[in-house]
């Protein structure tokens, strides 16, 4: 028996009920699922900080607090969102959150005491680049905790499998992974396989490279460096190290986004 709603769920025992571990068809609309949940509950998590600051704008402190939750969010959720149709939604409230915080907060590079750098999440966002580890481990079945490599283990990673849910044994549950969660062990729900890295299975890092587009969306810069020539020439003589300098990206029309060239990557 086959069923492709992401949501599927059959309890054990139930007339038709598929066989525990059976194969539950091609993983897609998972992985998809997945994607637009993480999309929708970062969006959640900006709009309703944003929410807070606005109500909150009397107290500075307390109002920047949640801008910045709204910023952090708002990038989440774009990045997730990167190159499907639900990518412009969030580029669009990552610049209206951006715009709010400007007009009513104000926004700056930061300044270390030697050098400036700009660590805000909207202006990060828009540069598409991130990162990707390279590393050998031990990858382990989500479904059956088996090498995912030998032959002890024979599920494929773009396929769905009928898995019992719920914590168990001291093992997270298989559909969310999860050491608590509302999954039920007499129901059967489908899943994709997740490689599953045990760092005490001999783990190795080799390298971190810089990428177009990271497999973990949220592998980032968390800050870009900004030279004090660049600084002294927008500014001329008007400019001494130390003093604040405001950005105003989201006031206006965006520039758009840069990246890396083809040349660049490795």
């Amino acid at each position: 028996m086959k069923n492709n709603s992401p949501n599927s769920a059959i309890r054990l025992g139930s007339p038709n009920a598929p066989i525990e571990g059976s194969d539950a068809g091609p993983s897609d609309d998972l992985v998809r699922a997945h994607l637009e949940s993480n999309v929708r509950r970062y969006r959640r998590q900006a709009k309703q900080a944003l929410s807070d600051a606005q109500r909150s704008v009397n107290n500075p402190e307390r109002s920047l607090r949640f801008s910045e939750i709204s910023l952090s969010a708002a990038a989440k959720a774009f990045w997730w969102a990167e190159d499907t149709p639900l990518e412009d939604r969030q580029h669009q409230l990552m610049h209206q959150v951006g715009r709010w915080k400007r007009k009513n907060l104000g926004c700056s590079l930061t300044y270390d005491g030697v050098n400036y750098s700009q660590r805000c999440p909207i202006a990060i966002a828009h540069k598409k680049i991130g990162f990707s580890i390279g590393f050998t481990a031990v990858r382990f079945c989500s479904i059956c905790n088996e090498d995912l490599s030998s032959e002890n283990c024979s599920h494929f990673r773009d396929r769905s499998y009928w898995v019992r849910g719920g914590a168990v044994e001291g093992a997270s549950c298989r559909v969310c992974h999860d050491d608590s969660c509302n999954h039920r062990p007499d129901t059967l729900y489908r899943t994709q396989v997740v490689s599953v890295v045990d760092e005490n299975s001999g783990m190795a890092l080799h390298e971190v490279s810089i990428v177009h587009k990271p497999a973990q969306p949220e592998a980032r810069l968390t800050e870009i460096p900004i030279e004090l020539n660049d600084l002294a020439r927008k500014f001329r003589s008007s400019f001494l190290p130390g003093l604040p300098v405001s950005c105003d990206k989201c006031l206006y029309a965006c520039e758009g986004f840069t990246g890396l060239s083809d040349n660049d990557e490795e």
